[in-house]
């Protein structure tokens, strides 16, 4: 009898050692699971801060670094993880290490939170708790594939009687469509958000219209626009002037026209910016030109409406703050602006994204990037939309790379 007491008596620390050791790693999973918690949400916060850096790169065409890491540090801050005490938020554009090092278009972004508290790891020598450390680099690459973007959600588009060639280019529609006798209709992907297009003897001959999630204006990932939206041209001293007659006009750039109206002229030459803030417009001519050429319409102006022109060639400056950017409207301005030439070959921004039913007629040769309210691309039309240059897409996109 006695020696099956102490026998019992000695099972009781191995008991108690046991459940020691039970209860130590019951801990150890609990802690565990909580460190792997907090690591998913700062990774997440990480990659938020990193996509918010480049973004900025992308708007000022991966110039502005110090405002690109001033903008992932504010993106870390609004999820809770401002840099001081025990967290720190380091962003670095570019970035000094691996596959994007020296890239000017991507930010690195790091945060680590030190002495992260647990709750039984402290038993086994952890007082001051853990620390978790993440990193994400994000970067602004050229690959954005839309060329139309119709972005009013209660105006339908048309798209009538042309043959569309954008084999490399997205046709996006927030409300919806009409194709009628479109052959071939060719683009790498069409899009609506609002009720199914009605379709008319158009041959698709690559994508078909699907649904879409709406689409928003893709200004800001454009250098070009998001420099012309914080830095408007001024609509100061604009002058009141016409021209009649005559055989080949260059029309005065780098000035604000409140009045403008070319009647007659057999050639009108643009070059520079032009700045329209009130009425414009050309009656008979037979050609209108010009390269480096950037036209903004104000809040009050009316488009330069180019209808019936023989033959219409305009194309962007490819330096300078409005890269790419050929005609700007201010966003809440709804006039119609109208590109109907004959011979037409145009290439470049074109954004005028509350306008109703702008007006495209004729062959467009180059790369064009069209955003508007909706927009009728009418009338036996060639468009032949160039494949975006290799990383040369107007529109950025932004990625998380690592």
């Amino acid at each position: 009898m006695r020696n099956r007491a102490r026998q019992s008596g000695q099972v009781l620390p191995l008991i108690a050692i046991s459940l020691a050791v039970l209860l130590g790693f019951a801990g150890l999973a609990v802690d565990v699971g909580y460190l792997e918690y907090w690591q998913q949400q700062q990774q997440t916060v990480t990659d938020a801060a990193a996509v918010g850096g480049a973004q900025q790169l992308a708007r000022s065409s991966c110039s502005g670094s110090t405002a690109a890491e001033n903008a992932a540090q504010i993106d870390a801050t609004t999820n809770g993880f401002a840099a001081g005490g025990n967290v720190s938020v380091t962003a670095i554009t570019p970035p000094s290490s691996g596959p994007y090092a020296g890239n000017g278009c991507a930010i690195s972004v790091q945060i680590t939170t030190q002495h992260v508290s647990t709750f039984f790891a402290q038993l086994f020598g952890y007082q001051q708790g853990m620390n978790e450390s993440t990193s994400a680099v994000a970067a602004a690459t050229s690959n954005g594939l839309g060329c139309i973007y119709l972005l009013k959600t209660s105006s339908s588009s048309t798209f009538n009687g042309d043959s569309f060639k954008a084999p490399q280019c997205g046709v996006l529609i927030n409300d919806t469509a009409t194709f009628t006798g479109d052959s071939p209709f060719e683009a790498a992907y069409i899009g609506y958000a609002g009720s199914a297009p009605t379709e008319t003897g158009t041959t698709f001959t690559e994508a078909t219209p699907a649904p879409m999630p709406l689409v928003n204006d893709p200004c800001p990932e454009i250098a070009g626009c998001a420099y012309l939206t914080a830095n408007p041209p001024p609509a100061t001293g604009c002058v009141s002037i016409a021209y009649t007659g005559g055989t080949t006009l260059d029309l005065p750039n780098n000035v604000c026209y409140n009045t403008l109206t070319v009647n007659g002229v057999s050639n009108v030459v643009l070059s520079g910016t032009y700045v329209f803030n009130g009425t414009t417009t050309f009656n008979g001519l037979t050609s209108v030109t010009g390269s480096n050429v950037t036209l903004y319409v104000t809040g009050t102006g009316t488009p330069p409406t180019f209808n019936g022109i023989a033959s219409l060639s305009l194309s962007p400056p490819t330096t300078g703050n409005y890269p790419g950017v050929l005609y700007y409207q201010v966003a809440t301005n709804s006039a119609q602006p109208i590109f109907n030439g004959v011979s037409m070959s145009i290439n470049g921004l074109i954004y005028a994204p509350d306008a109703t039913n702008a007006i495209f007629n004729g062959t467009s040769g180059g790369y064009l990037v069209i955003v508007a309210g909706s927009a009728i691309f009418n009338g036996s039309a060639a468009y032949d939309w160039a494949t975006p240059p290799p990383g040369g897409s107007l529109v950025k996109e932004v990625v998380v790379a690592q």
